[in-house]
């Protein structure tokens, strides 16, 4: 009877095994079903959508402008700091010869002045100077009735009335009186008195009051430039030389003769410094002897329609190391652009660089060869991810791209991924077109077709309404 129950028990529990192997075995069919997931035709999420078509306005709007990409070579650079000085002898300090008061102020701050315009009118307050003036008076007096006396003295001597040794003694005091007139000029002309006011001064007339002129200005050096010019040309006139940079002085102040009265600039030629580490002498002697251009950046956005550029120019001069910082300058000419223009009767210099603004200098240090140079603005970036537009008609497609070197105004890419030599690429408000390209993305639609509606200028889509 035992062997029975462990049968039927046995039994049993096949059973039950064999219901649970066909219940998992058939386990979907009482599955409740998945929701479908989005798609793009519902325009229920994002899709990955690489092209983009903008419309004509959208076009000009953002003025895009694509061009065939060409492998080349990228110049590596090194960047470091630098700023725009007075060039060496082009600022002019004022000073007044004699002392006196400051009796009228012809300039303002600002202006601009050709050499030999007025400056200021010194009313002469020095008994040097005056002293000097009747001296001057007195020994040409005196110098008129020598020579007057020795002609009559000649006479005599070759008639045979006089001896000849009265005649010498004559000569001798002619000579030593122009030297005494010679000398008076030259110290009224040291004082600023002008050659008609010495000829007054020593007609007897005393002169009392000065003009300090501008004086003349040097030529500028010719600029080393290499490739895009920054100034103007050679042959270009410039009107004015000095534009008044300070005054020191006002009117009715009182003068000692050396005291500085104003500071002329002459903003025509400036110079580059830039600072290098010693660390990089290497690279800055060898820019310098081979005479191989340096960069010039001026940290200014380029004019709308225009890539942004770089002036070339040649390193002049190196200075020593500083043992502090560890640091030496270095120095370039720049030729300088002017626009004069008129307020009020006067004239102003609206120069294109002034003094104290700061530039980076880019020294070259090899090539990378075989590249795709594009500007900075032509590649947009999501993430670790660089992306660039490659234009196919109408039609903007995105592509992913290496870049190998890059710097404030250009990026070089590696080939590939269908940007090639020959194929045209956006070069400019690349992050535009990506702002359209995303919206696009997040509506579910492509550029193409979908939904009706048109895209503005700032690369937002605007949906039409049946």
């Amino acid at each position: 009877m035992r062997w029975r129950s462990t049968l039927r028990n046995l039994a049993v529990l096949l059973a039950l095994a064999g219901v649970g192997f066909g219940a998992w075995t058939q386990r979907h069919r009482f599955q409740k079903a998945d929701a479908p997931e989005p798609t793009a035709s519902g325009g229920s999420g994002p899709v990955d959508i690489q092209s983009v078509k903008l419309s004509d306005e959208a076009v000009r709007g953002l003025d895009l402008r694509s061009e065939e990409v060409r492998l080349e070579d990228y110049p590596k650079v090194i960047e470091v700091p630098g700023v725009l000085t007075d060039a060496p002898g082009r600022v002019r300090a004022v000073t007044v010869p004699a002392a006196g008061i400051v009796a009228k102020v012809h300039v303002a701050p600002g202006e601009a002045v050709r050499p030999g315009d007025p400056l200021f009118t010194i009313q002469l307050a020095s008994e040097f100077v005056q002293n000097t003036q009747t001296e001057l008076a007195r020994s040409a007096k005196d110098l008129v009735a020598a020579i007057t006396k020795r002609d009559q003295t000649k006479k005599l001597v070759e008639t045979g009335t006089k001896p000849g040794f009265e005649l010498v003694e004559e000569e001798n005091l002619v000579r030593r009186l122009t030297s005494q007139v010679e000398g008076n000029r030259r110290q009224l002309r040291l004082f600023g008195l002008s050659p008609d006011q010495v000829k007054k001064a020593e007609a007897g007339d005393a002169v009392t009051e000065i003009v300090i002129a501008v004086p003349t200005a040097n030529p500028p050096a010719a600029p080393m430039h290499v490739g895009v010019r920054s100034g103007p040309v050679p042959d270009e006139p410039i009107l004015f030389a000095f534009e008044i940079e300070s005054l020191a002085v006002a009117q009715g102040q009182g003068v000692t003769a050396g005291q500085h009265l104003a500071r002329l600039a002459d903003y025509r030629e400036l110079f580059i410094e830039g600072q290098a580490f010693e660390s990089e002498a290497g690279l800055v002697a060898d820019a310098t002897s081979v005479g191989r251009p340096v960069g010039v950046d001026f940290l200014e956005p380029p004019a709308k329609g225009k890539p942004a550029t770089e002036t070339k120019l040649v390193i002049r001069s190196v200075g020593k190391t500083d043992p502090t910082t560890r640091t030496f300058p270095f120095y370039a000419a720049l030729a300088n652009e002017v626009k004069p223009y008129e307020r009020e009767g006067k004239t102003y210099l609206a120069w294109r660089y002034r003094p104290g603004r700061q530039v980076r200098l880019r020294i070259p240090t090899g090539t990378i060869p075989k590249v795709i140079v594009l500007p900075a603005e032509a590649v947009v970036r999501e993430g670790p991810d660089t992306f660039v537009f490659r234009q196919n008609g109408e039609v903007y497609d995105r592509k992913p791209v290496v870049i190998v070197a890059e710097d404030r105004l250009n990026v070089a890419i590696a080939p590939g991924n269908g940007i090639e030599s020959g194929v045209s690429v956006l070069r400019n408000n690349a992050a535009a077109v990506n702002r359209a390209l995303k919206a696009l993305q997040a509506r579910g639609f492509g550029g193409t077709g979908g939904k009706k509606g048109h895209w503005h200028a700032d690369g937002s889509f605007h949906e039409e309404k049946d």
